[in-house]
């Protein structure tokens, strides 16, 4: 199904907003590497649900806005978004610091918010299990740590980004830096909220992952009431590219259930 996308203007912010499909609503928040392509993922999604997927603030082709400093800046701005669209019972799905932001906003409201599922999500920090330092890797080590499968990693590198996609990951790797680099992809106060988090939350894994260990899946579950894990094997740090048919699976019967 082919994506509408439209630039919302909201809180002096250009969004690039893409939407397909129909049914319950779902807000896709991507992570550091940003929305390169419509995925499979979200053509699986759209053939059941109403998708939304934003370039986050700064990101991809959204603008840069002034007021724009942290992580939880993001999670106001998404939590505004849901109420400009007029948007309730909305399922957020959050990929790595995607599902760090998905969080910052369940603790701050779930007024809106039906069920969320956070694949390979960062947010907090593990003593001694450090968030892999991916600004110090080059495209090859990132796109190898990424993958378990690393045929499809070398798949990636073959295929060279051109000029105006290169821009794009450079725009999104100062973003990223900008907002996650220090502390990297964690927020130290994070943790002692997650109680606050009062949705169904599904916690899918790479059982490979190398970027964010396996390891923080039950560190989040032992910290969201009634969150569940479901750990993805031969998949890293995109399970939903990587594991298409799993992932697709587990994340859409996890919202029809709560739907």
């Amino acid at each position: 199904m082919h994506a509408t996308e439209t630039v919302l203007n909201l809180r002096n912010c250009g969004l690039l907003l893409r939407r397909a499909g129909s049914g319950p609503a779902v807000l896709f928040l991507h992570g550091a590497g940003g929305v390169p392509k419509w995925l499979p993922f979200f053509e699986r999604l759209s053939d059941r649900f109403a998708l939304l997927v934003p370039d986050h603030p700064s990101f991809g082709r959204s603008a840069t806005p002034d007021w724009l400093d942290d992580i939880a800046d993001l999670a106001y701005f998404y939590l505004d978004l849901l109420a400009e669209l007029k948007l309730n019972d909305v399922h957020v799905i959050g990929h790595s610091m995607g599902g760090w932001i998905a969080l910052e906003m369940a603790i701050r409201s779930t007024e809106r918010m039906k069920s969320l599922s956070l694949l390979a999500s960062a947010g907090i920090r593990i003593k001694g299990t450090p968030i892999a330092n991916t600004f110090l890797m080059d495209r090859g080590m990132l796109m190898r740590a990424l993958y378990a499968d690393q045929a499809l990693a070398e798949q990636e590198l073959a295929v060279a980004p051109t000029p105006s996609e290169i821009d794009v990951i450079v725009a999104n790797q100062v973003a990223a830096a900008r907002l996650a680099w220090q502390p990297r992809f964690f927020n130290p106060k994070l943790r002692k909220w997650l109680h606050r988090v009062t949705v169904p939350t599904q916690i899918v894994w790479g059982a490979e992952d190398k970027i964010i260990a396996p390891a923080y899946a039950d560190a989040l579950a032992q910290l969201i009431p009634g969150a569940t894990v479901t750990m993805v094997p031969k998949a890293g740090h995109l399970p939903h590219v990587e594991k298409l048919d799993e992932v697709t699976s587990a994340v859409a019967n996890f919202i029809t259930r709560n739907g």
